[in-house]
């Protein structure tokens, strides 16, 4: 993966725990967001009732969506605030959790990662992938969206960002080899940043017993 390209991680501002400090708003402006097409895209490659973890699942909202779509979802984010409002919203028990800290044994049909993976840090990506690789079933399904660009930034909030583009990705999933990369894509912002953000998405599935990459 490439040397940072924009603003050093090391540059150090005080970040305080921005979602803890922001959960309520944070969690009324992306609740209601649609984003129906990207389930569009992810749902075919998930087993039909399936289990699915909705890892970094902020407000709740896709959480809500998998359940009601008759999924059996589990849930975690990092922020306890936004945690248990998920689980109020959603009824599903939300696990307090960061993604260093995630380990399950392959039990989950797909992996949903949507706009969660963005602020772990560059170094620690290969590792982090590894956990949510090997809690994936054999043709289990992993997506996952950050921000499109390359290298690690801070914003002016104080949020560290890694961003990433297709190359970064095919780098990333070459370290494993049992993963097959089905699609990648681009999009814009969801929501209130409708057309203001460009976002990379993609798709990969954990190769069956036998086959290869």
């Amino acid at each position: 993966m490439p040397a940072l390209t924009k603003r050093r991680a090391n540059d150090k501002r005080p970040r305080g725990d921005y979602y803890e400090r922001n959960a309520g708003a944070y969690a009324a402006a992306t609740r209601n967001v649609d984003v129906s097409n990207l389930y569009g895209e992810f749902l075919p490659f998930v087993r039909p009732g399936g289990r699915v973890l909705d890892a970094g699942s902020g407000s709740g909202r896709d959480t809500r969506a998998f359940r009601g779509r008759g999924y059996e979802v589990d849930a975690f984010d990092a922020s306890p605030k936004l945690a248990a409002l998920s689980e109020f919203f959603t009824g599903v028990p939300t696990r307090v959790l960061r993604f260093q800290e995630f380990d399950s044994p392959p039990v989950y049909d797909g992996i949903w990662a949507c706009a969660s993976l963005l602020h772990v840090p560059q170094a620690e990506l290969v590792e982090v992938m590894g956990r949510l690789v090997a809690a994936l079933k054999s043709g289990g399904a992993l997506y996952l969206s950050v921000k499109h660009g390359s290298g690690e930034r801070i914003a002016d909030d104080g949020r560290v960002f890694l961003d990433l583009d297709r190359n970064d990705l095919e780098q990333l999933f070459r370290r494993f080899p049992d993963m097959s990369l089905a699609k990648v894509w681009l999009s814009s912002g969801e929501g209130v940043r409708q057309g203001k953000d460009e976002w990379i998405n993609a798709i990969a599935v954990k190769n069956q017993a036998g086959e290869g990459p």
